[in-house]
């Protein structure tokens, strides 16, 4: 496996954990999700811009038949955020981030209804024990056979992110850069949030000091910087093993949480984790060796 690719996306994974843990600060500090996620995109999408305008050997042009892909990368990433955030608000920050997790999972479906995969026995049982995980994630001390609004929105999560990371590796194929891929997946965005920017009230949020370095800290070290080294990563990782490698999130996110906010996960809910993790890393080690037999 490419060694700076590995390390590129270990290394937003251990960023987005941290950001999580942040942005959970802020939502006590009564910002909405949807305003922290408008706020993050757009200072991310004009500082960007401005690093293309200082390197010289950047650019903005892209070629027109590569345009519906880029779109559907910034629609992708607006998904990411959006219920990225809404999950983190809704249950713990480690939780939300093992959903996102879940993006395997939905490759997975995806190709099955494609009609470019079949499902094996072997499939279905790891699924099932990622479903018992999230029902684990979720209980609360009450009934078992429920799942709460947090972990439906972090499966959406896992979903869109599943999304992205297949788009991302699209753009490889059509050797779309990391740096085109980022800017327009935030200027896309961008776009999206400027027409509902009149309905998120931000006048009203109260900005204090450690809110501002905390939304500064996002913009840059949690937006800017990790999702251009996870599209560096995905030119030379799959989408698969690109995501069990970022499996460091959760656990950085945890410990942040919990140092941060005092957060703390019930034994059921750090089974759940436990059970979401090894599952996902089963499934994309036995999709490795199918790749390898395939290319063999």
């Amino acid at each position: 496996m490419n060694l700076p690719a590995t390390l590129a996306i270990l290394t937003a994974a251990t960023l987005f954990g941290i950001a999580g843990a942040l942005a959970k600060v802020l939502f006590h500090a009564d910002i909405s999700p949807l305003a922290l996620t408008a706020i993050r995109t757009l200072l991310s999408c004009a500082l960007f811009a401005g690093v293309i305008l200082a390197v010289p050997r950047l650019s903005f042009r892209v070629k027109r038949d590569a345009l519906p892909l880029l779109v559907a990368a910034g629609l992708a990433f607006t998904a990411v955020n959006v219920t990225f955030y809404l999950a983190i608000s809704l249950m713990s920050v480690a939780g939300a981030i093992t959903l996102e997790y879940t993006a395997p999972f939905f490759v997975l479906l995806l190709a099955f209804i494609a009609g470019s995969r079949r499902i094996t026995v072997t499939d279905v049982i790891i699924v099932t024990a990622s479903v018992a995980g999230c029902f684990m994630l979720s209980w609360d001390g009450g009934a078992w056979l429920q799942l709460s609004p947090g972990v439906l929105v972090g499966l959406a999560c896992g979903l869109s992110f599943a999304v992205y990371n297949m788009l991302g590796n699209a753009c490889k194929a059509r050797d779309i850069g990391a740096t085109t891929v980022t800017f327009y997946s935030f200027f896309v965005s961008s776009l999206l949030w400027l027409v509902a920017l009149p309905f998120l009230d931000l006048h009203a949020i109260q900005f204090t000091a450690q809110s501002v370095w905390f939304i500064a800290f996002i913009v840059v070290f949690a937006t800017m910087l990790p999702y251009w080294l996870l599209l560096y990563g995905l030119r030379h990782v799959h989408a698969l093993p690109a995501t069990v490698i970022g499996m460091l999130d959760p656990l950085t996110a945890g410990v942040f949480a919990y140092y941060l906010l005092g957060e703390t996960l019930t034994a059921a809910n750090l089974t759940g984790i436990t059970v979401i993790i090894v599952a996902v890393c089963v499934f994309t080690a036995k999709e490795a060796k199918t790749r390898a037999a395939a290319g063999a």
